[in-house]
């Protein structure tokens, strides 16, 4: 059993609207091992609630892989999550 309770492999979000892609996210990957605190900052509109979406399974990355305490999630349908 990994000492990991969510890892992000190479995770991007992107939102399509009429013909302009806005990407949320950009290949973001991340580490949080059990009892480990970490912060998310940075300015308006750098992706921070996107992120905390798909790590609380609200929303789905568009690319990449996320693992939560060792179930890969990243691939489940609305119904399980």
């Amino acid at each position: 059993m990994s000492d990991l309770i969510i890892k992000l492999d190479n995770m991007s979000k992107v939102f399509f609207a009429d013909d302009i892609e806005t990407h949320a996210l950009n290949k973001i990957s991340l580490e949080v091992a059990k009892q480990e605190y970490i912060a998310i900052s940075g300015p308006s509109g750098s992706g921070k609630s996107t992120l905390l979406s798909v790590l609380g399974l609200l929303d789905t990355a568009t690319d990449g892989h996320y693992h939560l305490a060792d179930h890969l999630v990243s691939n489940i349908n609305k119904t399980e999550r």
